[in-house]
């Protein structure tokens, strides 16, 4: 969609309910009966049926006639429902440009203030956090299943116990994946600020910044050093990323970093984490390597992450001896 902000502003509040009706159906089936609608939003066969016409003119839904007549969204749509809510919860004020687009995510920048989740919709994992007035936002809205959906299945664990998930699940497991990881490694691993969940989107603080393959670095050792300190700490805290490499590491002129793009990451049980940490170690090693001739060996990158190197295992210690004194289980 070229103009999100300007689609949802031409939609009425019956037109919104209606695709929030046919999304709640597509959880369960591929096209949803027109029964079904009047059902789920309690509007007249009339107002089902002219707010239909017009979703179907704005391309915003599409229809079958076989085997029943049903109907369906795709994502232009499902962006218009997430920001529906955003906008009533008050997390999102505005959009702006474009941020990037991805095979899995489109993300567009925003202005966000204070907002508190909705019982109904959040729980405690996946709520609103509290957020300064006006803060820049990143709203990340998935893609997964878009172009490939059987791929996507394969490749992630929580779609493993859904053969029939249609990928307007899988977006949303998606989404709700990488907003508790991010919750769960903020702020002790330098990611964006998780700030809200809605369906597919996952809306974070604005970090700014520029893709580390983008940019020559003044002083690459620091760099590295410094990415390998979050990649460690991230294992520390039970993930690894799964998918690390210098397009998913942004670095700042003030001397920050974040780390984004986290919807594959894994726990630290997972059966193949050391060989998916292994991938991300070498795929950013070899980036300064190349690119700076450095000589630091994979095999050695590794080990200070594991915490298996003199500087991991002091740091191992001293994360054990902050528990004991604080009365928690090391």
């Amino acid at each position: 969609m070229d103009n999100l902000a300007d689609a949802f502003l031409k939609l009425d509040r019956k037109e919104i309910a209606l695709l929030k009706a046919i999304e709640r159906g597509m959880r369960h089936c591929e096209w949803v009966p027109a029964e079904d609608l009047m059902a789920k939003t309690r509007l007249s066969p009339k107002a089902v049926i002219g707010g239909l016409s017009k979703l179907l003119a704005k391309k915003l839904v599409f229809k079958t006639k076989e085997p029943y007549e049903g109907y369906a969204i795709g994502f232009a749509a499902y962006d218009l429902i997430a920001l529906s809510d955003l906008v009533d919860r008050d997390v999102v004020l505005s959009l702006g440009d474009l941020l990037g687009v991805g095979k899995e995510s489109v993300v567009l920048e925003a202005l966000g203030r204070a907002s508190s989740p909705p019982a109904a919709e959040m729980d405690a994992a996946e709520g609103a956090e509290e957020v300064a007035d006006e803060l820049p936002l990143a709203v990340k809205f998935h893609r997964q299943g878009e172009t490939s959906f059987k791929q996507i299945r394969r490749v992630r664990d929580h779609l493993a116990d859904l053969p029939r998930c249609a990928w307007i699940h899988a977006a949303r497991l998606g989404a709700a994946k990488e907003f508790k990881t991010l919750k769960r490694l903020y702020p002790e691993v330098s990611v964006p600020r998780p700030v809200a969940l809605s369906h597919h989107a996952v809306v974070m603080e604005h970090f700014g910044g520029t893709e580390l393959y983008r940019v020559d670095l003044e002083e690459p050792e620091g760099w590295l050093e410094a990415i390998l300190e979050e990649a460690a700490a991230a294992w520390r805290r039970g993930i690894v990323h799964a998918d690390l490499s210098p397009y998913n590491v942004l670095v700042r002129e003030d001397g920050e970093m974040a780390i984004i793009d986290w919807p594959q990451a894994v726990s630290r049980t997972h059966p193949r984490a050391r060989e998916l940490l292994e991938r991300d170690m070498k795929n950013v090693v070899s980036h300064f390597q190349r690119k700076y001739r450095l000589d630091l060996e994979l095999e050695e990158a590794l080990a200070f992450v594991l915490g298996e190197s003199d500087e991991g295992v002091k740091e191992d210690q001293k994360i054990s001896r902050e528990k004991k004194e604080d009365g928690r289980p090391s």
